[in-house]
């Protein structure tokens, strides 16, 4: 047995370390997604113009199939960052390493399958997909090559978990810097170089497992050795408490991966041609930069929220909650109405004539995806409480209603079809946590929340585009870079203006000044 340890007593101490921990793995994976993000802004439209539309959309229907497979994890990810966070504050290493090395059975088993599952697939492309005969050898490559690379990305997941257990975000986003320079110098080398599409996704699969070692390799910060974590071993009854946990957040997690991956795929099977999964593309890399930064808060909060659920204390929760979807709320609808504002001139410069057309379903897009992710951290503290079964209900009923619009959508609206969908999804899905989840769970003043905590931010945001669309039809600008970056100033000062007014008070500012200060003499 490994020894038990005890968490620290001094309350001020721990909670001003977990605002610390929490504002440096935001910080460092608000810059890990932005510079993915940039990346792929870049690249996406040299690799179009090098490999074609129709071709680049192969590239894209393999990441939405990547993506679904997920649902494998069967919501063990969520379980075991909860389950683990709780273990090391108090001190249960045997029982983490326990659960470790049978998670690594675990994903072992998850990843062959997976990779069963592409080869399978490689052999019904036209069946499965609106895919030309010229396309049908890349197709099938390209699953060859995901079903080679599937077992080590899910194995990675354990080490990813522990990590973020141990506060350890901060580093886990730091390594992923890494791997987005080398997307970025792949895609840059592969137009260079005049590689074939598939080489180009041979070495961009490989720059996404390096990682991995470096993952390995911080897992010293645990006070017990790295082979009592990943070496391979069953313990039955360890696994059992964290898999009956895990599989209600999987039912509820295959009705939400299913309206969230499957529109592309069903865009490839009933609109027309895999042209329309390029146009996806481009406005999903931009909606998604908006997405990773609600994942990053929510990886963050996930494991606080776990901490602060298991003290008991409820006036702390709800002050939680409520300055977390605050500032959430704040940075979010400034990302995404600068977006709007720009969202025309973005793709044009973006991708060049002939998607500028995309612009109003990437707005559409935007706000529903602000609209979700202000929930992050009331999501976060309903996956601490492990009473998710009312959410499987949800899910399913949002999953089933929204995926048919895309269906019957996707003649005429093209990609619009996945964007409509999707909104359908998330309003029915926001509704069901502000009728049930919050009032009858949490216990907490969804009116409250929602009208103090969100709709001043999103209301701010709104009333500074529109001023902004205002002031730059009075004045005279360069097109292209000149437009957007003018935008982007003018939205800034009315939008900053307007949250000091309206929505930051003097003490919020020196609260944040001193979390600062006290971040950086900590890293001094």
């Amino acid at each position: 047995m490994y020894p038990r340890t005890t968490a620290p007593t001094d309350r001020t101490t721990e909670t001003s370390g977990r605002a610390k921990r929490i504002f440096s793995g935001s910080a460092w994976g608000i810059l890990a997604k932005t510079l993915d993000a940039l990346a792929k802004f870049v690249t996406i439209p040299m690799l179009v113009g090098f490999y074609g539309r129709a071709d680049y959309g192969l590239i894209a229907l393999a990441f939405s199939l990547n993506a679904y497979l997920r649902l494998m994890d069967l919501g063990f990810n969520v379980g075991a960052v909860r389950y683990f966070s709780m273990w090391t504050a108090s001190g249960e290493w045997s029982k983490i390493g326990d659960v470790s090395r049978s998670s690594i059975v675990f994903y072992g088993i998850i990843g062959l399958v997976n990779a069963f599952i592409f080869l399978g697939m490689s052999a019904y492309g036209q069946q499965l997909f609106n895919l030309t005969e010229a396309q049908v050898p890349f197709y099938r490559q390209i699953m060859y090559i995901l079903a080679c690379s599937t077992v080590l990305n899910w194995l990675s997941s354990v080490v990813i978990q522990l990590l973020s257990a141990k506060d350890e975000l901060g580093y886990v986003n730091r390594v992923t810097v890494i791997s987005s320079v080398l997307n970025f110098l792949v895609a840059l080398l592969a137009i260079q170089m005049q590689w074939a599409l598939i080489t180009y996704f041979i070495y961009y699969t490989l720059s996404t497992l390096v990682p991995i070692p470096f993952y390995i390799a911080r897992l010293r910060v645990f006070p017990v050795a790295r082979k009592s974590l990943l070496t391979p071993r069953w313990h039955g009854q360890a696994f059992k408490e964290i898999l009956t946990y895990s599989l209600a957040i999987f039912v509820m997690g295959l009705f939400q991966l299913t309206a969230n991956n499957l529109r592309p795929l069903l865009l490839g099977k009933f609109a027309d041609g895999t042209e329309v999964l390029t146009d996806y593309r481009v406005i999903q890399t931009i909606a998604m930069l908006i997405v990773a930064f609600g994942g990053v808060f929510m990886q963050v909060l996930l494991p606080s929220a776990s901490k602060a659920y298991a003290e008991g204390n409820q006036e702390r929760i709800a002050r939680m909650i409520f300055e977390a979807t605050k500032y959430i709320s704040v940075f979010l609808g400034f990302m995404v109405f600068v977006l709007i504002l720009n969202a025309e001139d973005i793709l044009l410069l973006y991708m060049g004539e002939g998607y500028g057309h995309l612009s109003l379903w990437l707005s559409i897009w935007l706000l529903t995806v602000l609209l979700s992710m202000h929930n992050t951290p009331v999501a976060s503290l309903v996956l601490s409480t492990g009473r998710t079964r009312f959410l499987v209900y949800s899910s399913a009923v949002a999953c089933i209603v929204s995926l048919p619009i895309t269906v019957i959508f996707a003649g005429t609206l093209q990609v619009g079809a996945a964007v409509v969908g999707y909104l359908v999804y998330m309003v029915l899905q926001i509704g069901f946590f502000y009728v049930y989840y919050i009032p009858k769970v949490l216990h907490l003043d969804g009116r409250r929340l929602f009208a103090r905590a969100f709709l001043p931010a999103a209301i701010g945001g709104g009333l500074a585009l529109l001023v902004s669309q205002y002031i730059t039809t009075k004045l005279v600008f360069p097109d292209g870079y000149g437009t957007v970056i003018a935008n982007t100033i003018i939205f800034t000062l009315v939008y900053g203006l307007y949250l000091l007014v309206f929505v930051v008070k003097p003490a919020d500012i020196r609260q944040l000044k001193k979390t600062l200060m006290e971040k950086g003499k900590g890293n001094a």
